[in-house]
């Protein structure tokens, strides 16, 4: 089961990230809502124990958007990303959050391009 480790304080605490969430994630979930490319994703859910900013259950596909909460934890996030693959099946994406701010074009080619993989 994915939700094994959601925990009843993880569950509260991602309810607080979907109503705080920064300017880049704001941009990438209007994008992305409402089955725009035509599949469902979930915001700022628990996988594993893992806050994830996007899950897309369908296509087995998290989405990350990285500030610079990120910086220096590179080899944590590819654990993260490595855990969820051999666990889930999951492959996951990053956005920096200028990308998403500033290349909308970019980011919804690769996400068009990682549904389709």
């Amino acid at each position: 089961m994915i939700h094994t480790h959601a925990t009843k304080k993880k569950i509260k605490f991602a309810k607080k990230l979907r109503r705080r969430q920064t300017r880049a994630e704001k941009l990438l979930w209007e994008m992305v809502k409402d089955g725009k490319f035509g599949v469902k994703f979930w915001r700022q859910t628990v996988l594993l124990g893992w806050i994830v900013d996007l899950w897309c259950p369908k296509r087995k596909l998290v989405i990350e958007v990285d500030g610079s909460s990120h910086d220096g934890r590179e080899n944590y996030d590819a654990f993260r990303a490595q855990v969820m693959k051999e666990k889930l099946g999951a492959r996951t994406i990053r956005f920096t959050n200028e990308e998403v701010i500033t290349n909308s074009a970019l980011v919804e080619y690769r996400l068009r391009e990682a549904l389709v993989a």
